[in-house]
């Protein structure tokens, strides 16, 4: 039998192609999940405590930007919503009243249905509606007609637009104050807390909150 004739540096110059390879195969592979990951799901870092007790000061939640509709990068298209956003719903949007911020509210009601605050109750069609699990009250005082955090007259939303209100009730500027919101505006649905940390008296990152990485909000 005839010996080989491929040297023993063609055979590492052919390894070395090989390995080349796989490493841009496997970073091209890691671009690509990075880069869906960034247009399909977010962190969003709660900044207030208007969604207390549900979600905290200092939580990161994960968001679903794809149910209601992905906004494409760079435009104001947006692609069909694999569905549209349910009462219950955790929602991020944009700040109505300042658009460079987004905002993390509860979805209390849709198109087509009414919403009335009686006494700091809200209402949706007529019935009460019960408080979400972790949500709170945090000043005991009924405040006058003229202030629509206790008491708002029965409104209607219209088509394209959602009513919104945080779980702290006594403390969250939400539809109550600037109206329905457009759906055009919802960035996403949360999921989960998938960081947490408790702000130190400067306001950083101080300790972190295992108890609530993972945390679904309800």
């Amino acid at each position: 039998m005839g010996k080989s004739t491929t040297s023993p540096k063609r055979k590492v110059r052919r390894r070395g192609g090989a390995r080349r390879t796989l490493i841009l195969a496997v970073v091209a592979a890691a671009g690509l999940a990075l880069g869906a990951r960034a247009l399909l799901i977010q962190g969003y870092r709660i900044p207030s405590r208007s969604m207390e007790d549900s979600l905290l000061v200092g939580d990161l939640l994960l968001v679903d930007k794809l149910s209601y509709g992905l906004r494409l990068p760079f435009t104001t298209w947006r692609l069909p919503p694999l569905r549209g956003p349910s009462p219950g719903d955790i929602v991020a949007f944009e700040n109505p009243t300042d658009p460079t911020r987004a905002l993390v509210k509860r979805c209390i009601a849709v198109a087509d249905q009414t919403v009335e605050v009686r006494n700091k109750a809200v209402y949706v069609d007529g019935e009460r509606l019960p408080d979400p699990p972790f949500s709170k009250y945090v000043d005991a005082r009924i405040m006058p007609a003229r202030d629509p955090r206790d008491n708002l007259s029965p409104r209607t939303i219209s088509a394209g637009s959602i009513f919104v209100m945080g779980d702290n009730r006594d403390n969250s500027r939400d539809s109550r104050h600037w109206g329905a919101l457009s759906v055009d505006r919802l960035l996403g649905r949360g999921l989960f807390v998938y960081w947490s940390s408790e702000p130190d008296l400067a306001g950083q990152s101080g300790r972190v909150r295992w108890s609530r990485l993972g945390y679904q909000v309800p």
